[in-house]
C-alpha cells in the first residue's frame, strides 16, 4: 500500500506531457493563376497541463515562411494562438502539399511535437511529362522526349529551350503551334554521371509561369552491397 501511495504521489508531482492542439492538422487551399503568395493560418491551444514555449517551426522549403501570432511564443495551460504559414507560389503547377513541424522547447531534434500540413492546388497550364529523363551510365544514348502541353484558355508558344549542360542536345519539335510541343534530349556521352536543368521559355501572359524546367540524368550505377 506504502509503495500504490508513493507511486500515485509521484504521478500527481511530475508534469504531464505538454502538447499544441490544432484545430486543423491539414488545411487545403486554392491559387489563383495570377497568385504570387497565400497566407493560412493553423489555429491552436495548449491542451496541457504546463506551460509551453515553441522553438521553432518550419516546413524545411524556402517557399514557405512561418509566424506564431503577435510574435508570442509561450502559452499557459488553455491559452490559444496561430500560427501562420506563408506560401510563395513561383512557378508551382498542380498540388504542393508541405508539412510544417512545430518543436516546443525541450523537443529532440528529430522529434518536432506536431505537425500540420499546408496543401495548395495551382492551376496547371504548361504540363510537362516526364519532367525528369534518365539515362544510367554506360547507356545507349538514344533521345528521349518531354511532352509539353499547353492547357490554358489561349494559345502558348515555345520560344525557346536551352540546357545547362552542353553534355545535352536539344531538340524542339512542334506538334500543334500553341498547343503542343516536344523537347527531345539526347546526352553526347553517357561515360559518366551528369545532370542538366532543361529551360522551356514560353510567350504565356502569366510571367511567373513563362519559364518551365525538367531535368535530365545520367546516373551513377548502384553500388553493390558485399
Amino acid at each position: 500500500m506504502k509503495i500504490c501511495a508513493l507511486l500515485f504521489f509521484l504521478i500527481g508531482i511530475l508534469p504531464l506531457s505538454a502538447a499544441l492542439k490544432f484545430e486543423e492538422s491539414k488545411i487545403s487551399a486554392k491559387a489563383g493563376l495570377d497568385e504570387v503568395s497565400l497566407s493560412r493560418d493553423f489555429k491552436f491551444t495548449n491542451d496541457g497541463k504546463t506551460s509551453v514555449t515553441i522553438k521553432a517551426a518550419d516546413a524545411g522549403c524556402s517557399c514557405i515562411s512561418t509566424e506564431i501570432s503577435g510574435g508570442k511564443f509561450t502559452y499557459a495551460p488553455g491559452e490559444s494562438g496561430v500560427l501562420r504559414a506563408n506560401f510563395e507560389v513561383g512557378s508551382f503547377q498542380g498540388t504542393v502539399e508541405k508539412p510544417i513541424h512545430i518543436w516546443l522547447e525541450g523537443d529532440p531534434d528529430e522529434s518536432p511535437s506536431s505537425t500540420v500540413v499546408l496543401s495548395v492546388s495551382i492551376p496547371t497550364i504548361i504540363a510537362l511529362e516526364p519532367k525528369t529523363l534518365k539515362w544510367k551510365v554506360g547507356d545507349d544514348t538514344a533521345p528521349k522526349v518531354i511532352d509539353v502541353q499547353m492547357t490554358y484558355e489561349k494559345p502558348i508558344r515555345v520560344t525557346s529551350v536551352d540546357t545547362s549542360n552542353k553534355n545535352f542536345n536539344l531538340k524542339l519539335i512542334i506538334v500543334e503551334e500553341g498547343k503542343h510541343y516536344q523537347v527531345e534530349v539526347t546526352p553526347l556521352s553517357s561515360k559518366s554521371p551528369g545532370l542538366s536543368v532543361v529551360r522551356i521559355e514560353t510567350d504565356v501572359d502569366v510571367p511567373k509561369q513563362r519559364s518551365q524546367q525538367a531535368f535530365a540524368v545520367i546516373a551513377a550505377p548502384h553500388k553493390q552491397v558485399p
